[in-house]
């Protein structure tokens, strides 16, 4: 864990103290309590890894010759790459809304600058490593922390990601913020700890608390380790809800925030909530936990590696001819086994029975029909179409091709708005970390709109509570700015391009980008539903607005120009005439148009048009 609000950390008076060593001792027994009902959990996420390291083999009954190599097949691998290279095709990318009007530029900053923080926690790669575990194991976990050490004690946010096996909630709730108390364990350096808290040298921090393991490459040893619990839980002060922290390690408290003068009656952090994200595939009853595509399609990948071996068995035993040889036999076996001697000496008689070739009964085609049977069952219920996945399927039309990548591609789309739901809460905890602790203001460098750099500074003002205006001379008391938070997909895969620059290409020939069609343009707009289409609905009423405006002002400068040059009021028109793109006809060359025996110079033809164009613009009906 990031170390959170160092400021805080520092060791109140014995006769202070809240957080008393029976308080621990008993939130240690909490602690087991939550982790024998997690014990079911544990033991899947350490199987499903062994799967995914290919060792799949090792949480199977012993089948066949235990002396033979056992081979795994890989297509729940190749579902649960699949589906990641999906998740990373709609990497999220946000926008902030204010729900008042005047936070609207608190909300253009913040979709500004919260990208930037997550850039600046390397988010890209939590969110990779994360969605591995999502599609692997069922759920991928998030924390957002304050972390007071980060840029030379300025702090900032962390967001990281979360192992689940050390994270710990109370049995039976399905929302981890429900849970009456939540621990995160992991396991630190003891030497490190001793030299960061001097005072738990020579104690003792042994536990019969234990982690679970996997299986890795390396043998991992926890002998000079020791566990490190980050306990998380609720406390009430005058009717309101307090977050409350304490690090512990053994029975010796680190830290308590009920403890800290700074803290009194607010709490660890200001929203209350703990700083948990877990994002769910497949939910489960009674458990803020889901399950993943390994626990999907395992049974059927067994079944698969079970078939597929014996059919490779079957196929070994007959590309390689057997014999049965009497003992007595004559025939000399180093001769017999040497495939490039021509000749094989026999000592006395050669009878038929001295050496009999083994029968070998080749499989009948049915039981590769039937692994590729098991093959497809596996790949339907997790959506890994062919399609999906650039195989082609015999359709050669487009619209065909269209439809099944758009059926082949649903649940992915599903995950990924679960995905974006998690994603919305991470911002969320992100924003309330800068209105809680952004009181020095901070530099970003943000894309402007011209996509050049600019450099802005923010901090926490725009998100404090504002004061509401009065109403009739009373006091309307403080309201809190509170955005709510739209997610799209930063990334795009090439077919969603080809499609979003097809309906493009659809749109400039159905005339939308046409100023003199803004009005229907806008209409239309407002009833199609696509990518992006709130930014090309307001660039199109922009540009109608401006053209209104445009006309508006031709028309008062032909007015005024009729009153005061005439003959500049004629060539003013024609040219409106001509930027309108409607004909008209020029004077002939060398000759100034004729407005002698015009009574009315603003009556001429060209004029009467440009005007009536003009009104037409700037006063649609």
């Amino acid at each position: 864990m990031a170390n959170e609000q160092q400021s805080f950390l520092k060791e109140p008076e014995a006769k202070k103290q809240k957080m008393t060593r029976e308080r621990i001792l008993k939130a240690q027994q909490l602690l087991k309590r939550y982790k024998a009902g997690k014990a079911r959990l544990e033991s899947r996420l350490v199987a499903d890894e062994k799967w995914w390291k290919g060792h799949a083999w090792d949480t199977m009954p012993e089948q066949g010759n235990p002396a033979l190599p056992k081979r795994g097949t890989k297509w729940l691998v190749n579902v649960i790459m699949g589906k990641h290279s999906d998740m990373m095709d709609a990497y999220p990318e946000p926008v902030i809304l204010p729900r008042e009007e005047g936070d609207q530029q608190q909300a253009v900053l913040l979709t500004s600058i919260l990208p930037v923080v997550l850039e600046q926690n390397r988010f890209e790669e939590v969110y990779s490593q994360q969605a591995w575990e999502k599609n692997k194991h069922g759920t991928g976990a998030y924390a957002v922390y304050w972390d007071s050490e980060k840029w030379n004690g300025l702090g900032d946010v962390t967001v990281c990601g979360v192992e689940m096996t050390n994270l710990f909630w109370e049995p039976g709730v399905e929302d981890i913020q429900k849970s009456r108390h939540v621990f995160l364990v992991s396991v630190q350096d003891r030497e490190a700890l001793e030299r960061r808290y001097p005072q738990l040298k020579n104690a003792n921090l042994q536990s019969d608390f234990s982690l679970p393991q996997y299986r890795t490459e390396a043998g991992v040893s926890r002998g000079d380790k020791a566990l490190v619990v980050d306990w998380y839980y609720h406390t009430y002060e005058d009717g309101k809800k307090l977050l409350q922290y304490c690090k512990f390690v053994g029975d010796q408290s680190l830290y308590a925030s009920e403890d800290d003068p700074a803290l009194a009656g607010r709490g660890w952090y200001d929203d209350g909530e703990y700083p948990f994200v877990l994002d769910v595939l497949f939910p489960q009853k009674e458990s803020p936990a889901g399950w993943g595509y390994i626990d999907l399609g395992r049974d059927t990948q067994e079944e698969i590696d079970l078939l597929n071996e014996a059919i490779s068995v079957n196929a070994r035993a007959g590309a390689i001819p057997r014999y049965f040889r009497r003992r007595d036999s004559a025939i000399n076996l180093d001769q017999f086994l040497d495939f490039t001697n021509p000749i094989i000496e026999v000592e006395g008689g050669l009878s038929e029975t001295d050496m009999v070739p083994v029968q070998h009964y080749p499989l009948d085609n049915v039981y590769v029909q039937y692994l590729n049977g098991k093959i497809e069952e596996l790949k339907q219920p997790c959506g890994n179409h062919d399609v999906s996945n650039g195989i082609p399927s015999g359709v050669t039309a487009a619209s065909g091709i269209a439809a099944q990548m758009e059926a082949a591609g649903r649940t992915s789309r599903d995950g990924n708005r679960g995905t974006y739901r998690a994603y919305s809460k991470i911002l969320e905890k992100v924003i309330e970390r800068i209105r809680q602790f952004y009181d020095v203001p901070r530099t970003f460098r943000i894309a402007g709109e011209t996509a050049a750099y600019e450099f802005v500074q923010f901090d926490n003002s725009g998100l404090a509570l504002q004061p509401n205006p009065p109403l009739a001379g009373l006091d309307m008391g403080w309201r809190k700015p509170v955005f709510d938070i739209q997610v799209a997909a930063q990334k795009q895969n090439a077919y969603s391009k080809m499609a979003q620059n097809e309906l493009a290409l659809q749109l400039l020939g159905a005339g939308v980008f046409n100023p003199e069609l803004s009005e229907q343009s806008a209409m239309l707009l407002s009833m199609m539903d696509f990518n992006r289409k709130d930014e090309l609905l307001r660039s199109v009423q922009q540009v109608g607005l401006a053209r209104q405006m445009l006309a508006m002002w031709q028309q008062m400068a032909l007015e005024l120009a009729q009153h005061y040059e005439p003959d500049t009021a004629e060539r003013m028109a024609m040219a409106v005439m001509a930027a309108a793109g409607q004909a008209v006809a020029p004077p002939p060359t060398g000759q100034a148009p004729d407005l002698e025996n015009v009574t009315d110079p603003g009556n001429t033809r060209p004029m009467q048009r440009a005007r009536e164009y003009a009104r037409d613009v700037s006063q649609p009906e």
